[in-house]
């Protein structure tokens, strides 16, 4: 399941949360992703981590579910509920009632010859369309703030997404799509990021599947 973490280095109440989806990023079950939104840099320290895209999709996930409004640190927990991101609690029981609902969709990834990634998205019951995102993060990442409500704290991040890319619509019909290995990579080819693909209806909601890779980049691509 993806858990996706809202969070901001201007915010105090998120370097909790952010430890904690350290942690949940170590769990065979669990795709962990934090997004930095960039509505707390008024406050004097811009997050470099954060994009409006990424608070637009937070914005996005309280329309789905009726919320009124948006908030730091937030989980959402496979598109269908969220909590308090620090609330180890809450989360643990969001992560296992989702837990309890196997996903739609089963991902299949192939990587070819030419160091491509062949998406496979079986057929299904489904009426509607969805987007397949492509989801590239930075496995570590850290701050040292400087203003702002965490001045002077060394902020230690995980799973920091640095690109979010739809590369497709899926409407149940069964479907390849190929990506080639420099669409993959980041910029500089360099190790210690991961990637993922999601399946989720147009507009948000219920994740209908996922699949995670992660790799490190020698001379030679290990998978």
């Amino acid at each position: 399941m993806v858990v996706e973490l809202f969070t901001s280095e201007g915010c105090s109440s998120c370097p909790p949360a952010d430890q904690y989806l350290l942690d949940l990023r170590e769990r065979d079950d669990v795709i962990a992703l934090a997004f930095h939104v960039d509505y707390w840099d008024y406050l004097g320290w811009k997050d470099r981590f954060a994009t409006h895209e990424y608070t637009n999709r937070q914005r996005a996930y309280a329309r789905a579910m009726g919320s009124p409004m948006i908030y730091t640190p937030q989980l959402v927990v496979d598109g269908n509920a969220h909590v308090v991101g620090s609330d180890k609690g809450s989360v643990d029981d969001a992560i296992a009632q989702a837990s309890a609902r196997p996903p739609m969709l089963d991902i299949g990834l192939i990587w070819t010859e030419k160091r491509s990634l062949t998406v496979s998205i079986p057929a299904a019951d489904y009426d509607g369309d969805a987007t397949i995102w492509f989801v590239r993060y930075v496995l570590d990442a850290g701050s040292e703030v400087t203003s702002g409500e965490n001045a002077g704290k060394h902020l230690v991040h995980g799973n920091v997404v640095d690109q979010l890319t739809a590369i497709g619509m899926w409407d149940g019909q069964a479907m390849d799509i190929t990506l080639p290995w420099e669409a993959i990579v980041d910029n500089n080819g360099e190790h210690g990021f991961g990637c993922a693909i999601i399946v989720q209806p147009e507009g948000l909601g219920p994740i209908l599947g996922a699949r995670e890779i992660t790799y490190e980049v020698t001379d030679a691509a290990t998978w």
